[in-house]
């Protein structure tokens, strides 16, 4: 029986997966994006973008390019407006803030946040590329111990090179980490599983795994007591039957929006032609929607396609200040030469799946955790991370667009509390979808939040973030 059920629902997954493939390209042929290709402007629109976002030799609006090497031999690009170890980042006092995208960018989709000179001015800015995204290097496999273990290495590596931690002192000043989409539950689950990494998350429109997993049980069960109580009493069936298909709406919603997981679990052609297929008319129509109803002009389009692109071959052969070179294992000949790796996290389980700390992470862990044991009495967190599973033990404020195309709310925010530590908030943007470091209005937000956080925190969260977001409102406090 257990064999047949599997087979069921690998097959149930393969063909909803299929579905979803002929669905998006039936719905891009209808709009006329599927058979239509880049015009020579719009070509060298982006050439242009690319040579502006990944040209390691060229500052980007007061960023510098980095390529940091981890001890493990791991290789990270990203940008900051400070050099790692440097005199400036060593001896600041400014806080170390470190930003995290999803998919299917690059550190670029923090390009609007990163550049503003206040945040600059008041705190060590690092926008990363996430493994196999970018120009950083790709794993064999994108599963949660590969994923975390070297998202942790690089993190405590920052920290050192920023002055944050030495020999002698940890914690010397403040620890920040922003996370989006797959940053977003990548940081979730660092501050689940890893606290001591940072001092506070600013998390976006990404779900909490165990949440959902909570939630999506939680409606199963209510719909099947409910469908019980109709088989019991088949006189008066009909309003609980209505009630349970009532329940089950936030399920079927999400698993409608979420069509794409199961598209990304199937053979590798069908993937990249989901992805990339049809004149990267899905990557075009994902651009387009992240700014919302704001103009999109041809250097966003651009800049948006560059992200997701990475360095091309010409950029692979530009050098940093210190000679340092992007990774060469990337294909730099291909348009979207990580195209798969993108796909990586949703088809090895980055999200759900257990992560085996290696003995070099427990130590740094423990390092950082030494001596600080009282800090987090307030969270609950405690030097082995003790406590209910996907708990963010770290202060944690998020972000949540309301109109988000990709994730129901129901599904992903009902209980959040229940998972949050002191000094948490969820905060619903009303007029917001998924993409809230581009959107106009939301990224003010973001920005807000951030600049709240380096400068210690001194007053309401919301106060700070409605100065520039009207109608925000903080639905959640811990």
């Amino acid at each position: 029986m257990g064999f047949i059920k599997s087979a069921v629902i690998l097959t149930l997954s393969f063909s909803y997966g299929i579905f979803t493939v002929v669905l998006y390209a039936c719905i891009s042929i209808k709009n006329g994006t599927y058979f239509t290709r880049r015009t020579e402007k719009e070509t060298l629109e982006l050439q242009i973008a690319r040579d502006r976002l990944w040209d390691l030799s060229k500052d980007f609006a007061g960023l510098s390019h980095h390529i940091i090497t981890l001890a493990s031999g791991f290789k990270f690009h990203f940008v900051s407006n400070e050099a790692p170890g440097s005199p400036a980042a060593l001896k600041s006092d400014k806080p170390l803030v470190v930003f995290v995208h999803g998919f299917p960018d690059s550190w670029a989709v923090w390009r609007h946040i990163v550049s503003s000179s206040s945040l600059q001015d008041a705190a060590c800015l690092v926008a990363i590329d996430l493994p196999g995204y970018g120009g950083s290097e790709g794993l064999e496999k994108y599963s949660a111990t590969g994923v975390l273990e070297k998202m942790t290495e690089l993190i405590i590596t920052l920290r050192t090179q920023y002055g944050v931690d030495d020999g002698f002192e940890t914690r010397k000043k403040k620890t920040i980490i922003v996370g989006h989409d797959w940053g977003c539950i990548i940081s979730m689950r660092l501050a689940a599983e890893a606290p001591s990494l940072a001092d506070r998350f600013i998390l976006s429109n990404g779900p909490l795994p165990d949440l959902v997993k909570s939630n999506l049980m939680r409606t199963i069960d209510s719909a099947r007591k409910m469908h019980k109580d109709a088989q019991n009493a088949p006189r008066s069936s009909r309003p609980p039957l209505l009630q349970a298909i009532r329940t089950l709406k936030p399920l079927f919603r999400q698993l409608t929006l979420s069509g794409y997981i199961f598209a990304m679990q199937l053979p590798v052609p069908l993937v990249e032609y989901l992805l990339i297929g049809g004149n990267q008319s899905l990557m075009r129509a994902v651009h387009r929607g992240a700014h919302g109803k704001a103009e999109f002009n041809p250097r966003d389009a651009a800049e948006s396609m560059a992200s997701s692109m990475g360095p091309s071959l010409a950029e692979s052969k530009t050098q940093t200040s210190n000679g340092e070179t992007y990774p060469s294992t990337i294909k730099y000949s291909r348009e979207f030469a990580n195209v798969m790796n993108m796909a990586g996290y949703y088809r090895d389980g980055a999200s759900t799946r257990i992560w085996q700390k290696s003995l070099e992470t427990i130590a740094g862990l423990h390092g950082l955790a030494g001596g600080n044991d009282l800090r987090r009495t307030s969270s609950g967190a405690g030097l082995f991370d003790e406590g209910a599973p996907g708990v963010l033990k770290t202060s944690s404020t998020v972000f949540w667009g309301e109109k988000d195309i990709a994730l129901d709310p129901t599904i992903c925010l009902d209980g959040m509390a229940d998972y949050l530590v002191g000094g948490s908030q969820v905060v619903l943007l009303p007029r917001s979808g998924h993409f809230t470091p581009v959107e106009v209005e939301s990224r003010a937000a973001l920005e807000a939040a951030v600049q709240w956080a380096v400068q210690g925190e001194k007053e309401d969260v919301g106060v700070a973030v409605q100065r520039t977001y009207k109608g925000a409102k903080v639905i959640v406090r811990r």
